[in-house]
């Protein structure tokens, strides 16, 4: 046995493993608003404007409260919608398991419709 082939093969799967550990465990998520320049808040830090991205985790346990602010209309308490990572399902099952803890997370596009806020409408029928 050639202990320099099994230690290319070791050291190979751990570099592997830290690879697949290190790029499944986030998705780079973009906060869309009918109109834009709405604030977006993700679990009480603003982020940004809309159009607006951030980084967010893939972990089944995070489920960040999103609210969305403008004026003249009324604020958006909501939630991400979320999927199964397929890169992640298929790490986890063939390679690295912990990776099934990220599996499902934010879609890479979220998009939202604010409402007119009732002071909006009746200033805009005044007129």
């Amino acid at each position: 046995m050639n202990l320099k082939k099994i230690g290319a093969s070791v050291t190979a799967g751990i570099l592997l493993v830290i690879f697949c550990a290190s790029c499944v465990t986030q998705t780079r998520v973009n906060f869309l608003t009918d109109v834009d320049g709405a604030e977006v808040y993700v679990d009480g830090e603003k982020i940004g404007t809309t159009p607006v991205q951030k980084k967010l985790s893939n972990a089944v346990w995070k489920d960040p409260d999103i609210l969305i602010k403008k004026e003249g209309y009324k604020d958006l308490y909501t939630g991400l919608n979320k999927e199964i990572k397929g890169v992640n399902l298929v790490s986890g099952l063939l390679l690295w398991w912990p990776s099934l803890f990220w599996v499902y997370g934010p879609k890479k596009n979220q998009s939202y419709m604010l409402m007119p806020s009732a002071n909006s409408v009746q200033d805009s029928v005044n007129e």
